[in-house]
């Protein structure tokens, strides 16, 4: 079978191709996908695009050219023998590629069947949120606690939503004023831009000089990193959230010496450190998680639709790739269609 996917050639460079997929011999637990739409990940997909994932110190054999992708909903066209819960024709969520076509194995990749009468532009979008959720299950706090979320990418949006339907009160920050006006409509009232407010007086303001309970950082940048350990209270929880990648030189010892003086907890929050399958000896597992989201999804209270800002067919994938990585105040959730592929 003739297929097609989006690959990166080179940093900067992003192409639709056409390859081989072998659809006639299926593994006992692997299933074949027809495409319908994918969402991309600007943080994992545009370390890659650009390059920069080559200076993650955890990067393994990273190069060119590469595949790219993990947030998928298609039909399923074809179950091995061994697959339970899925059949021909479930349209399913998986971490699939960006690809006209797919072929997996469901134990190695996430596969859960969307649920009947969710958009598929809502559906795809459990990828990101299943980032977020991660920050929610590592933190410690409880109704009312004051959680600062820092960047509202697709991410951090979703993480702030999540944090809320747990009962938190959320102040988000970025320095993007389209994210900001956007955060709003996602139910994300109170929110600061760091370019126009000092942040340390905003949070002092809204937490009577205390600092936040929690502080996640879902950006992956050491210097901002750095700045929430000062404006979380004592005994309070940072959450790493984003993947740190670009390497910097900068002095660590305040940051250090906040954490040890006043007892603060740095949590890394790695979506993957959760096993995929529910199992009974484990409270979380992603499957777990994605089916939570499915839930807040279908009954309204995850926002969605005011984060697409672009549905684009796969032939665009340079536009979708440059877009995010320099209009950040334009392009913020991009999705492929692939139904006319």
């Amino acid at each position: 079978m003739r297929a097609k996917r989006v690959v990166f050639t080179e940093p900067h460079r992003a192409v639709l191709e056409e390859f081989e997929l072998d659809d006639n011999r299926l593994g006992e637990q692997e299933i074949l996908v027809r495409t319908l739409c994918s969402v991309i990940s600007a943080g994992t997909e545009g370390a890659a695009f650009t390059g920069l994932e080559a200076e993650h110190p955890g990067a393994r054999n990273f190069g060119y050219p590469c595949g790219t992708g993990y947030g998928n909903v298609g039909e399923i066209l074809k179950v091995g023998k061994s697959v339970e819960g899925l059949k021909e024709g479930d349209i399913a969520f998986t971490t699939a590629p960006h690809a006209s076509r797919a072929k997996f194995n469901t134990y190695q990749r996430i596969c859960v069947k969307a649920p009947d009468g969710l958009d598929l532009k809502q559906a795809v979008f459990a990828r990101m949120a299943g980032v977020a959720i991660t920050a929610v299950r590592k933190a410690d706090f409880s109704l009312g606690d004051p959680v600062l979320v820092i960047g509202l990418g697709l991410v951090g949006n979703f993480a702030a939503q999540e944090f809320l339907l747990a009962g938190a009160d959320v102040m988000g920050v970025d320095v993007a004023e389209p994210r900001l006006e956007k955060a709003p409509q996602c139910g994300i009232a109170n929110v600061v831009n760091p370019q126009k407010t000092d942040l340390q007086q905003a949070v002092n303001e809204w937490t009577d000089g205390k600092g936040a309970r929690v502080v996640v950082e879902a950006i992956g940048q050491p210097e901002l990193i750095a700045q929430a350990a000062q404006l979380a209270r004592r005994h309070g929880d940072i959450i790493l959230l984003g993947s740190p990648r670009r390497r910097v030189t900068m002095d660590v010892t305040p940051m250090l010496s906040r954490i040890h003086l006043q007892g603060l907890n740095v949590k890394g929050a790695l979506e993957w450190l959760y096993s995929i399958p529910e199992l009974d000896a484990v409270r979380h597992s992603i499957i777990g998680n994605t089916r939570q989201i499915f839930g807040w999804l279908k009954s309204g209270r995850l926002k969605t639709e005011p984060l697409l800002t672009h549905l684009l067919p796969p032939t665009e994938c340079q536009q979708a790739y440059s877009g995010l990585d320099k209009k950040k105040d334009e392009y913020l959730g991009v999705v492929f269609d692939w139904t006319a592929i």
